[in-house]
């Protein structure tokens, strides 16, 4: 039987992903065991797979977090980079390394900087795999983080060399940990660097963002899996306000959520001069309902997504990578209120294409978020042009093709398209 260990790191959208790609590659007869965290391997254990903890846990209440989630596309990434993946290459190596004498292929996610040093120092096959979209440098797209429909060809491959060059120094510091191991040294750690030649997945539905013909036969879309961790509760239904006015459900996911900030409360004082129902998914418990809105306002602490987005009219929330799919599988409009890392490019994605409305998180406010909300819920044509995606979305395979393509790095089958050169390649 096949071993494969998969790892991983982050919140719920770069974990859910991983969950169904193990359940898939379970039920094809193959061995999976993961190597995460202590509080993610108790629950995964649960789930039935063999798990390996490592590391620490995260501290969503550190000053370290607090400084992370701060609202900005470019700092909080190179805060990571630079205090925490980077350094802890060593750590992560040792870490890991061993659970990989075992396996016959070792699938890691391309925030873990260690991987490369572990696919060199093991031989083990590697494929790395990403949710964001955002990853690799593309002239088909326009630039990260834009909401433009259209964007000159040239001035997007300029704009991607200059974000190359300034993120220089996350090389050289990656390098220095490489060397310390014995590894080859690697470029552009931010977009390919942490990436396997071999094989690289991205994890998203290609409806939602088609893989431009210009990446590299190494970088392949396996598909959007979609897993709605247990509910804590049991089967107790959501409290939904009852009524027929429109519904709309507030959320910060699964990371952001842990740092709220005015978040809801803005959302109630916006909900104030309308009839609409809502849900606050995720509001602190010590979050008080005013009593003029009690009657059509919930909030609730926690819900899987496959039980309240369907029943929504709209969904605001903070445009993390499986938020922000889920509500395009669901044909449901957004309006994003981005915080951090990817959240930026993927709300620029679901403006330019229709999907829904951004609110960059300097401009928000009641009143502003109030009139995003009314376009979106008014708006024909945004809510026609989501419902179209998910129902190309439900008709999909969902993460069957990320199985069929490790399968193919495991049989060593040409056909899928994967290079054989080595996993430790110069970028």
């Amino acid at each position: 039987m096949p071993r494969i260990l998969i790892h991983t790191l982050g919140s719920s959208g770069d974990f859910n992903p991983l969950i169904v790609l193990a359940y898939e590659l379970r039920a094809r007869g193959h061995a999976v065991k993961f190597a995460v965290n202590p509080a993610s391997a108790a629950w995964i254990s649960k789930l039935g797979f063999e798990v390996a903890a490592i590391g620490p846990d995260p501290d969503w209440n550190s000053e370290f977090t607090r400084r992370l989630l701060v609202a900005d596309s470019y700092k909080p990434f190179q805060m990571l980079m630079e205090e925490l993946f980077i350094p802890n290459i060593g750590v992560a190596y040792d870490a890991i390394l061993p659970h990989c004498k075992d396996a016959d292929v070792f699938v890691s996610h391309t925030l873990q900087m260690a991987s490369p040093a572990i696919a060199y120092k093991s031989g083990v096959p590697w494929v790395s795999v990403i949710p964001a979209t955002s990853c690799y440098p593309t002239a088909e797209y326009p630039i990260p983080c834009f909401a433009w429909h259209a964007f000159p060809e040239f001035l997007t491959k300029i704009a991607w060399d200059i974000g190359l060059r300034q993120f220089r120094m996350i090389d050289e510091l990656a390098n220095e940990q490489y060397r310390a191991l014995g590894v080859p040294p690697r470029k552009d750690m931010i977009a390919g660097g942490s990436y396997s030649r071999q094989l690289t997945i991205g994890l998203w539905s290609p409806a939602y963002f088609p893989r431009p013909t210009d990446w590299p036969a190494w970088f392949q879309v396996g598909g959007y899996g979609r897993w709605d961790a247990p509910d804590p509760r049991g089967d107790v239904p959501p409290a939904i306000p009852e009524g027929k006015a429109p519904l709309v459900i507030f959320t910060l996911g699964s990371a952001i959520v842990n740092q709220p900030g005015e978040f809801y409360d803005i959302a109630l004082e916006a909900l104030r001069r309308t009839n609409w129902r809502a849900v606050l998914l995720g509001a602190p418990a010590d979050l008080k309902l005013p009593e003029d809105l009690k009657k059509r306002v919930s909030a609730i602490k926690y819900a899987r997504y496959s039980d309240i987005f369907p029943l929504a009219s709209a969904i605001v929330h903070q445009g993390g990578v499986g938020t922000t799919q889920a509500c395009c599988y669901y044909g449901i409009p957004s309006v994003v209120v981005p915080r951090c890392f990817d959240q930026f490019e993927n709300a620029a994605h679901i403006q330019r294409s229709g999907w829904g409305l951004r609110l960059l998180p300097k401009d928000l406010s009641p009143a502003l978020l109030r009139r995003r909300l009314k376009r979106v819920l008014l708006s024909e044509e945004i809510r026609q042009d989501v419902r179209i995606l998910g129902s190309k979305m439900l008709k999909e395979p969902g993460i069957s093709p990320a199985c069929d393509l490790i399968e193919g790095i495991l049989n060593r089958d040409s056909s899928v398209g994967v290079s054989p050169e080595p996993a430790i390649a110069a970028t």
